[in-house]
């Protein structure tokens, strides 16, 4: 179990890292916060129970209704897309063939 969170981790943590310097560039201070407490709980999560969280914030960030750059929506489109294999890997199931 916890090689999945470490698995996780390395897949989502560099791209919230970028994220969060993107909209430190941008004065995006609140976006910026929330991105930063959840990178704090995915580095935190030791095993799949402790990524639910983190994950869930993930995956529902878009509704929080904040507004991205062009750069930063690019960002946040990958990062759910690594969410998204995280989650289908947790569930014991294959990633789509594209």
């Amino acid at each position: 179990m916890m090689q999945r969170a470490t698995t996780a981790r390395n897949n989502i943590t560099p791209l919230l890292d970028e994220l969060i310097v993107q909209l430190d560039e941008e004065g995006s201070a609140t976006a910026k916060a929330h991105f930063k407490r959840i990178r704090g709980s995915l580095n935190c999560a030791s095993d799949a129970w402790e990524l639910t969280q983190p994950i869930i914030e993930l995956s529902t960030c878009v509704a929080m209704g904040l507004q991205f750059s062009k750069t930063a929506d690019a960002l946040v489109a990958r990062i759910l897309q690594k969410t998204a294999d995280v989650v289908r890997e947790l569930e014991g199931s294959e990633p789509p063939i594209h």
